[in-house]
């Protein structure tokens, strides 16, 4: 779902740097670096209005939890509300995740979060979709040994493509439910419109995969 463009988060992104880290060419990641390093961190990619990764970091406390998100806007809305919760485990970046990934030299992340993300439908833009397979690959070189990645979505065709983007790349699904309910999960949380899916009769897919030794960490020749 597309974000309408809010000039006061963007404002709000540009003077407020509690909670904030700052990536790009020129960056020192050092500060990144040493929070992933200092407790077991989950990076989540596209964390809408921020609801997912707050309520999971308030019963988590003993883990760290890093957003990402390339929209000014959303990344505004998000760190605001990150501010608002006076909680010391989430961190945000507003930008893209491929320099991210590129920085980053030392730090594993022992899960990677992909709620609802755009499946763009359009074969031209496969590429941008977070289940592709140049994502998977920098995806595989960020995660710990036997790291995870938490897939959820309700669009059909979009969760068929990335089930057989995961099953190409060697992923260990250990995890697989076409109608999903989070009650009864503990390591999960509710975003914002997932609750309203249901409530229309749209099925959630759930999808839990490990990293393995034989998990592709380079494209296929």
């Amino acid at each position: 779902m597309r974000s309408r463009y809010k000039p006061w988060a963007i404002e709000y992104l540009k003077n407020n740097f509690k909670n904030q880290f700052s990536i790009g060419e020129n960056e020192d990641f050092s500060s990144i670096e040493e929070y992933v390093l200092n407790r077991p961190t989950y990076l989540e990619i596209g964390p809408g209005k921020g609801q997912f990764i707050l309520n999971l970091a308030k019963r988590y406390p003993e883990f760290n939890f890093l957003v990402i998100e390339l929209d000014k806007s959303i990344a505004g809305t998000t760190l605001k509300k990150i501010d608002e919760a006076e909680i010391d485990n989430v961190k945000l970046i507003a930008g893209n995740f491929y320099d991210l990934a590129k920085g980053l030299k030392k730090s594993k992340f022992c899960g990677i979060f992909l709620n609802f993300s755009d499946p763009w439908p359009k074969k031209r833009h496969e590429k941008r979709r977070l289940t592709s397979p140049n994502f998977l690959i920098e995806y595989a070189k960020l995660l710990k040994e036997e790291g995870y990645i938490y897939f959820k979505t309700d669009n059909g065709d979009f969760y068929q493509y990335s089930y057989e983007e995961f099953n190409k790349f060697k992923r260990d699904i250990i995890y697989l439910n076409e109608n999903y309910d989070c009650s009864n999960q503990d390591f999960d949380a509710e975003t914002e419109f997932e609750n309203r899916y249901k409530l229309q009769g749209i099925a959630i897919k759930r999808v839990i995969l490990k990293k393995t030794k034989d998990t592709l960490l380079e494209l296929p020749k």
